[in-house]
């Protein structure tokens, strides 16, 4: 979260806004509903000394959410200026810290026909690699036909999308506080998976992507539960009248990232979609840095190929 963010929110007279209370500060979604801002998660010095700690060279940063809210469920009339100070924080820091870090833009998916220009520039003029983009937007082929011109804009500049777990704007809300523990566990990583899941399936299984060969297409969470189900999907290809070629389960066109996973997830993912299709993924600073990396090491996989996850050689070699 770069501290641009923080300052326009900071700024606001009305929620959501950034608030200061006795030395502390507090982000007010709504009226009479705020939580306190996690300044760990905003401090780069913190970032840096956990990056040395478990002997991480280089992070790409993205905003997956506002202060744990996702961009798409906060006011529509605030998009295009969060997005603009995002952007800007991430340019600041790549220019400053380029050494460490590299960022990957938000875009206004709201005002979807002005997603192609953001791109572009955060790419020509800010020095970032991409985008990060919701998982929701790819839940069909015709969904994900909507954000055509961002791809085409990838395409051209050989960009990175990265695909996260996140709603489109206008989507109606999860419901609201878990009832139980039962129900955290649906939201927080049955439904992600599922989204990323249906991501994976419109990326690997339509011609969506044909067009973008140049396209860096990297999908969150070992892209959901894909090479679980690679097993169900080839022997019942058949039926569902798939070419050979598509049932076998390795992934032909998008990357997956490890984060959020272990040895046994990592070790299933490597076997059955690729391990050249594979790169270190962390969810910092929602998640610690040591356990993704325990989790490759775990895996049990040999040295090279290790290597090659960590260093995230799958996508040097694409480029």
């Amino acid at each position: 979260m770069p501290p641009e963010v923080v300052e326009f929110l900071a700024g606001r007279d009305r929620a959501p806004r950034v608030e200061s209370d006795g030395g502390l500060r507090f982000f007010a979604a709504a009226p009479g509903i705020r939580q306190p801002l996690k300044e760990a998660q905003l401090d780069l010095s913190a970032r840096i000394d956990e990056m040395e700690r478990t002997g991480v060279t280089r992070q790409v940063l993205s905003l997956a959410v506002v202060l744990g809210h996702f961009l798409a469920r906060l006011p529509a009339d605030l998009e295009r200026a969060l997005v603009a100070a995002n952007n800007r924080g991430l340019a600041r820091l790549v220019a400053t810290r380029g050494d460490r870090f590299s960022g990957l833009a938000a875009l206004p998916l709201a005002h979807v026909d002005e997603a192609p220009a953001v791109l572009e520039k955060a790419i020509v003029e800010q020095g970032l690699l991409g985008a990060i983009l919701p998982a929701d937007a790819f839940a069909s082929k015709a969904a994900a036909q909507r954000l055509g011109a961002v791809f085409a804009v990838a395409e051209r500049y050989r960009a990175h999308l990265f695909v996260h777990p996140g709603p489109l704007p206008g989507e109606a809300p999860a419901p609201a506080a878990a009832v139980d523990e039962a129900q955290m566990v649906r939201r927080r990583a049955v439904a992600f998976q599922d989204t990323l899941t249906a991501a994976a399936v419109t990326f690997e299984f339509t011609d969506f992507l044909d067009p973008y060969p140049n396209a860096v297409v990297h999908l969150a969470n070992l892209g959901g539960t894909i090479a679980f189900l690679a097993e169900r999907i080839a022997m019942t290809a058949e039926r569902m009248e798939l070419p050979a070629h598509l049932a076998g389960g390795r992934l032909r066109r998008i990357f997956v990232d490890t984060a959020s996973f272990g040895g046994r997830g990592v070790a299933l993912a490597a076997q059955v979609l690729g391990a050249d299709r594979m790169v270190f993924g962390t969810d910092s600073p929602a998640l610690a840095v040591a356990p993704a990396h325990q989790g490759v090491v775990a895996a049990g996989l040999d040295a090279e190929t290790t290597r090659a996850i960590l260093a995230g050689r799958a996508f040097s070699v694409r480029r």
